[in-house]
């Protein structure tokens, strides 16, 4: 049966399928106001209908959904739609309104589950939802709207030769069985991995963690070695994962243990096991780091760290020494590795070469047997390097990648000069001879590239390092006096002194005392800033002259600076547009050069006997050295490195400058900015404003304040919290019988009392803009807060705001680089164009007594200009919905009306006020010239050198002994072109 239906101009054809997922009565109620929209594109419609067409029985989710848009949208609408509430083309406001208030949850749903892995026979499944903790910032707004998985894809393109086996009992019934996006034995593990040079390798290890059952939203940044995946705990478990990944990768991995909260112990490997079987209490993993170290996990609101020390102290000898940043360890171990191997190749292939170039030092039979047994100890170096990692991506995911074009070339060298040193002992010598030089120097200059690499890439980041800034020691308060303790001994409820000129060891609140702290590691501030009691104390920043003491607010493993440190790891961890592109040219890279070099080889056989009048022996044998050079030269990381290192560097440069960049598109896209919204209050204004009167309008002054003090109370808007400050002064009790106080973002704060309704806010809300003295207030160009019983007002406070000092500087250096700069806020319109005013703003970019939804509209209908990037700033929670709807949405943080909702859905946090801005687009510029740049080398590298290897100039030519500095030649110039952001003066 098939039926057409019509809406209109716009026909849609039902067939059984269709209406038999219209009968699904789960769904329908939430689809059917999706009716109303208008017809999707036809090559939307024709992709779904081809895919039909190749599956008939059985459809993905993402298309039933799409079908059964198309066919709700085919029906007759047999409603009525109030005047003027339906316009073509959109959806009707009654059914969008009911559908999203019934069905909100069943929306998101719908949004994020990527179904159409179940038609690829994938065996595991994870929506956007679960796992991945760095998506969420990354999925929320109109430049993200198209649906990604970066970790897996859920459509394996390549049968893997050997799969993995899990060991969990219930790994069948959960593929054939459940739902797995209603598993709840998801867990995160974290991971190091060591052998990597660029996003090849990336590729290669993603790939094999997408065979692996049980394995979903793996991530991994190459630059600073390491990554994680999450495991569905009831099919398999981490230490096989890893086990298994490095196998089928080559590549070395290591899982992360103790999470935040550990405690290094020096114990033997027997007393490991003991704690191990019967862990202390509030022990949550016990694992062994080598023979002499134990890592006990623990739960810090269970036990204490010293708690736990005592209770273990005497079965250990004691704790062991404070490990560095892991990544940095990593990277180190990594470096000495790389290094220990090209000494030893660079050991060997010294003879092997000079005998090749002075040929008389000894008789052809003996230099031959030297070379031979010293190239074949350099193959064997080559073995972990380049055959191990080749194979493994050959045989586990049947991909020829990078490392094999090395194995071929070396190969090739080898096995040829094996077979001419052969003959030459069999007194049949080849045209051409033995050249075991070529394979020997092609491995140890290939490894020297790759060890200046690993040398740039540990500087890169060190240099930008967050988690090496804590301080390992700390002075502990007690009764019986003060005494230094190892940092990571501190416990919840400890009081700590910080010294002078000593790092702060962790988070806390200044209890005694006054100082000055260098905030400069995280804000970029040069100059001090004065704390006293009552203030915060960051870890890692620097005391002066002063001495206080604070209380632990954050232990030493989960604080600011590891706050930071992950954000900034995170962001690292994604990837712009720019980096498809990449990722897309390598991906053809390495069968394209394999191509070329078989061109090659064929194209000089016959040059070399025709031309060159060559024998066929000598022609072959030359032959293979232009191939061998061709496949040698040839490299992709220089490409793979372009991107990846530049966002690394650039991070940890924002971050130490006060600005935390979230996302790499950020770091990518925010140069393109060409208009800057910003809120008023606590953004172009200071966080805190200062009542400058107070009128009591009806009624009881003292019971007025009584109530305005209930409703105030706790407030973390900048206006509810001045009045707050105000009313403490006043000794008036609040009043008790205040109930279910609620904020109302954008608007202020509601309440019950006794049998009438309260509220405090702005004029406009508590419909008091026409009274007399509010008009006053307001004229007076200060910011009103009304107070007001059953619509009734109260009492009126006025406030002034303090203008940020750096406000008219940066807005003016915006204006400069043709920036367009708005001030949109839910304050009173006068109020707002007077700080606009102030600062510079044109009257015609302010708007004033916005709601939060009407600040995301004034954002939308700018972005509705496909020529404007747009980025809006702000800091409360009533700035999310704008936040979230920018390009680049930015929060000033550190604040004390700053929002936790807002920060989760910023992309910038600003750590030291506006001047952030302009360093985000310098940081910005300066990101994406570098990233050009190492596109174009990287292109022009492979051209010429692939060109010279293949002998294309005629009279030059790289010789294969030489092309293994192909590498180096390649990365290093990639990695100086990040390192040299460090060079420039970017934070004015």
């Amino acid at each position: 049966m098939t039926t057409a239906m019509s809406t209109g101009d716009a026909a849609t054809t039902l067939t059984p399928t269709t209406v038999m997922i219209m009968e699904d009565a789960a769904v329908t109620p939430i689809l059917m106001p999706l009716a109303c929209l208008k017809p999707w594109p036809a090559v939307a419609a024709r992709n779904v209908a081809m895919k039909s067409a190749s599956k008939p029985s059985r459809l993905s989710s993402a298309e039933r959904f799409v079908r059964m848009i198309q066919a709700m949208r085919s029906l007759n609408h047999p409603h009525e739609h109030e005047h003027g509430d339906h316009k073509a083309g959109s959806a009707c406001n009654t059914h969008l309104q009911a559908a999203f208030d019934q069905y909100s949850s069943y929306l998101e749903q719908l949004r994020c589950i990527c179904r159409s892995v179940i038609d690829q026979g994938a065996a595991s499944l994870e929506t956007c939802c679960m796992g991945n903790k760095s998506s969420t910032a990354n999925a929320k707004k109109n430049k993200h709207l198209r649906h990604k998985h970066n970790g897996n894809k859920g459509k394996p393109s390549r049968v893997p030769m050997s799969t993995f086996k899990p060991s969990g009992n219930s790994a069948k019934e959960r593929v054939e069985g459940t739902d797995p996006e209603k598993s709840s034995d998801i867990e995160t593990v974290g991971f190091l991995v060591s052998g990597m040079d660029c996003t090849s390798c990336v590729d290669k290890l993603m790939r094999v963690f997408g065979t692996m059952t049980g394995v979903t939203q793996a991530q991994v940044n190459f630059v600073v070695g390491k990554g994680e995946f999450n495991i569905d705990t009831s099919i398999t478990n981490a230490d096989e994962v890893v086990r298994f990944a490095s196998t089928a990768s080559g590549f070395s991995l290591s899982k992360i243990v103790g999470g935040n909260f550990f405690l290094d112990m020096l114990a033997t490997p027997a007393e490991g096991k003991r704690l191990s079987d019967e862990p202390p209490p509030g022990v949550t993993d016990v694992q062994s780091l080598d023979k002499t170290t134990v890592r006990l996990a623990y739960e810090p609101t269970v036990i204490g760290a010293r708690d736990l020390f005592a209770l273990v102290e005497d079965r250990c000898e004691g704790l062991a020494q404070p490990r560095g940043d892991p990544q940095l360890e990593n990277s180190r171990r990594r470096l000495w590795d790389q290094l220990m191997k090209t000494a030893l190749a660079a050991a060997l292939t010294i003879p092997v070469a000079v005998l090749a170039w002075r040929g008389d030092l000894v008789d052809k039979k003996t230099e031959g047997i030297i070379s031979l047994v010293l190239g074949t100890l350099v193959q064997t170096i080559a073995i972990p390097e380049f055959y191990r990692p080749a194979l493994s991506a050959l045989w586990y995911s049947r991909v020829v990648e990078m490392d094999m074009l090395v194995v071929m070339s070396i190969t090739a060298a080898y096995v040829y000069s094996v077979i001419a040193f052969s003959f030459d002992m069999a007194d049949k010598p080849l045209d051409e001879g033995q050249f075991f030089e070529t394979s020997t120097m092609l491995i140890t200059l290939i490894l020297v590239g790759r060890l200046i690499a690993a040398f740039a890439r540990v500087q890169a980041v060190a240099a930008v390092s967050l988690r090496s800034k804590q301080n390992n020691t700390a002075v502990l308060v007690g009764k019986d006096g003060d005494r230094e303790i190892d940092a990571r001994l501190l416990q919840y409820g400890d009081q700590f002194k910080v010294l002078p000129h000593s790092r702060v060891p962790t988070d806390g609140l200044i209890v005694s005392g006054k100082t000055e702290v260098d905030e400069s590691m995280l804000t970029g501030e040069t100059l001090p800033i004065v704390k006293k009691k009552g203030d915060v104390l960051i870890a890692g920043t620097v005391n002066g002259d002063g001495t206080v003491t604070a209380q632990l607010t954050r232990l030493p493993g989960k604080n600011t600076v590891t706050d930071i440190a992950q954000l900034v790891e995170e962001a690292a961890n994604s990837k712009p547009e720019i980096q498809d592109l990449a990722n897309k040219i390598a991906g053809w890279f390495v069968p394209v050069m394999a191509a070329v070099a078989l061109l090659v080889f064929v194209i000089w056989i016959p040059a070399g006997i025709k031309v060159l009048d060559y024998s066929t022996g000598k022609g072959v044998g030359n032959a293979i050295t232009y191939a061998v050079a061709t496949l040698a030269v040839a490299c992709p990381c220089a490409l793979g490195l372009a991107v990846p290192m530049v966002l690394v560097v650039a991070g940890g440069i924002a971050a130490r400058g006060g600005v935390i960049i979230k996302s790499a598109e950020t770091t990518e896209g925010a140069r393109k900015t060409t208009d800057v919204v910003f809120d008023k209050t606590g953004t172009i204004t200071e966080d805190e404003l200062a009542v400058a009167e107070q009128v009591n309008l009806q009624g009881s002054e003292e019971e007025n304040i009584a109530l305005a003090k209930a409703l105030v109370a706790g407030g973390r808007h900048p206006v509810s919290a001045a009045v707050e400050k105000y009313l403490e002064q006043q000794a008036v009790k609040v009043m008790s019988e205040v109930a279910n106080v609620r904020v109302v973002p954008g608007a202020g704060i509601e309440a019950d009392y006794k049998d009438s309704s309260l509220r405090a806010g702005n004029a406009r809300w508590t419909k008091a803009d026409s009274e007399a003295e509010v008009v006053r207030l307001q004229q007076a160009g200060l910011t009103t807060l009304v107070v007001t019983r059953d619509s009734i007002p109260l009492v009126v406070f006025g406030l002034t705001v303090q203008i940020r000092p750096e406000a008219s500087r940066v807005i003016s250096e915006l204006k400069a680089r043709n920036i367009t700069v708005h001030l949109v806020s839910g304050d009173q319109i006068k109020a707002v164009k007077a700080v606009a005013n102030a600062v510079g703003i044109p009257a015609e970019n302010v708007a004033g007594e916005r709601s939060p939804a009407e600040k995301r509209d004034y954002i939308s209908a700018l972005m509705e200009d496909k020529t404007k990037y747009v980025l809006f700033c702000g800091d409360g929670t009533n700035d999310a919905v704008a936040v979230a709807q920018a390009n680049v949405g930015a929060q000033m943080g550190g604040g004390l009306t700053s929002s936790d909702v807002t920060q989760g859905a910023a992309d910038v946090v600003l750590m030291n006020g506006l001047e952030g801005i302009p360093f985000l687009l310098d940081i910005s510029r300066a990101s994406f010239h570098r990233m050009v740049f190492n596109f174009i080398w990287s292109g022009v590298y492979n051209v010429l050198a692939v060109t010279m290897a293949s002998g294309a100039w005629v009279k030059f030519r790289i010789p294969p002994a030489y092309a293994g500095l192909g590498e180096m030649v390649s990365v290093v110039p990639v990695i100086l072109a990040a390192l040299s952001m460090l060079l420039l003066r970017l934070r004015k």
